[in-house]
């Protein structure tokens, strides 16, 4: 069975599309990228405004057209921190179902730093032992741990690239003060979170 994944994150827009057969690992067949940097197109309110919605509902059309040129018979499409995050998540997703036909999944924090886990237990397999994974996107970080293939441990920080970035080093190059503050930022995040 050939089916595409369709990835929207917080930067890009990834359709992977796979040969799959039960019980064997999938083939990848097609890989395409597109980029969108959803997380920009956020307005102060938190909501994807109309330029990102329309630029959304395109990416996801090609993406659809392309997986169907490659002849897939399903497209599992999920969206992760910007979509999630979104205060018009609901709008933007009805959007996208009607003009496209796509029923984007939403993942939670926990469930994608899960899913992230699972990809990396089954590519460096059993004999590993303990992982950390740690999967960093433009709008979050995702942070993994076990021995087994469910992780122990599985959080979603707001801590992405394109996010921190846009936040905390406005100058280009940044200076030594803005990195710093942002050094302590992060630890100052993932202290609280092990801590907890």
């Amino acid at each position: 069975m050939r089916l595409g994944v369709l990835d929207v994150g917080s930067n890009t827009v990834h359709l992977l599309v796979v040969d799959a057969h039960p019980g064997a690992r999938p083939l990848p067949a097609h890989s395409h990228k597109a980029e969108l940097r959803l997380a920009e197109l956020l307005d102060e309110g938190g909501a994807i405004g109309p330029l990102g919605v329309d630029r959304l509902v395109a990416t996801i059309a090609g993406a659809v057209q392309a997986a169907e040129d490659k002849g897939c018979e399903d497209v599992l499409a999920f969206a992760t921190s910007a979509v999630r995050e979104a205060t018009n998540a609901d709008l933007v997703l009805e959007r996208v179902r009607v003009e496209t036909g796509v029923d984007l999944a939403v993942l939670s924090g926990e469930e994608e730093a899960r899913l992230t886990f699972l990809a990396a237990r089954r590519w460096f397999g059993w004999s590993a032992g303990k992982l950390l994974v740690l999967d960093i996107g433009g709008g979050s970080l995702e942070i993994a741990f076990g021995i087994d293939e469910e992780p122990d441990t599985a959080v979603s920080l707001p801590l992405g690239a394109g996010r921190l970035t846009g936040a905390w080093l406005p100058d280009d190059p940044a200076g030594p003060d803005q990195v710093r503050a942002l050094r302590r930022h992060v630890r100052a995040s993932i202290a609280r979170t092990v801590g907890e």
